[in-house]
């Protein structure tokens, strides 16, 4: 058996794994990351946390570059996204063929090979009949990135900024409380109050860009939906090259192997505690 051929065989509507719009989509979609401000954390434990790590201003940094990202959570654009075909990679909800408790003959399995190409092909004929359509949706789905990336720069300076101004009085207190010049009880009240300071306008710079959040947001939402429309287009075409591959596997079968074939057809696992052979 070829390499790779026992994970090819995880057939179905391999192409339906592409529905999925960017990672960031389907994250801001189904919680409240865009409309979200920081957190602000101002107790005395931060405060004391303060002292002797940066671990709350990391934890801050975090916050705010998940609720403004510079680019699709997973990786840019395209990552984790994928509008183009690969029927060699298993598709969800498909369960794998009873290959290894049917007992293909070579010949037989030489000619398994050759039904999945056709699928293979088949399936990419399909696809290439939205390609445009989706190259199209991708090409918006950069401009919204770029249009949010462009409107969110200059808070971006400022929160740099804010941090580096941040960073440097924590520094100069932990340095004054080393030096005996302050007492650990006077650097907890001051650094408690620098934090408080610090996540007002930490909070404000975020808020103002509520605005171009909620713009990318409606956008990456429309495009979502219209490149399911068009997957949902393909998908009876995608599901009968599917069937069509279907039967001709059961056309090679013996009379014994048509037993295990409909077993796993009607849902049962016919390889079940036979061992899956091994895997390519």
């Amino acid at each position: 058996m070829k390499p790779s051929l026992s994970r090819r065989l995880w057939l179905g509507a391999a192409a339906l794994l592409m529905v999925a719009g960017p990672l960031f989509l389907s994250s801001c979609s189904s919680s409240s990351d865009m409309a979200t401000s920081p957190s602000v954390t101002t107790t005395d434990d931060v405060a004391a946390t303060l002292m002797v790590s940066n671990q709350p201003i990391e934890q801050w940094q975090k916050e705010d570059s998940d609720v403004l990202p510079l680019n699709p959570i997973g990786g840019g654009i395209g990552h984790g996204s994928d509008d183009t075909v690969s029927p060699g990679n298993p598709s969800r909800g498909k369960r794998p063929l009873p290959i290894p408790c049917l007992g293909l003959t070579p010949e037989q399995m030489a000619l398994l090979r050759q039904f999945q190409a056709q699928l293979d092909s088949a399936n990419s004929a399909v696809m290439a009949t939205i390609q445009d359509q989706l190259d199209a949706l991708r090409q918006r789905e950069q401009a919204a990135w770029e249009a949010y990336r462009q409107a969110t720069a200059s808070q971006r300076d400022q929160l740099v900024a804010l941090y580096q101004q941040f960073r440097t009085q924590v520094d100069s207190i932990r340095k004054l409380v080393r030096s005996g010049a302050m007492s650990k009880e006077d650097a907890r009240a001051a650094l408690k109050q620098i934090a408080q300071d610090f996540n007002a306008a930490r909070k404000a710079i975020i808020d103002s860009t509520a605005d171009a959040r909620a713009a990318l947001k409606a956008a990456l939402d429309a495009i979502a939906q219209e490149r399911k429309a068009l997957m949902d287009s393909i998908k009876p075409q995608l599901d009968a090259n599917y069937q069509q591959f279907l039967r001709n596997v059961e056309s090679i079968l013996t009379p014994e192997q048509l037993v295990i074939w409909q077993q796993w057809l009607n849902g049962q696992d016919p390889c079940k505690g036979k061992g899956r052979g091994p895997r390519g």
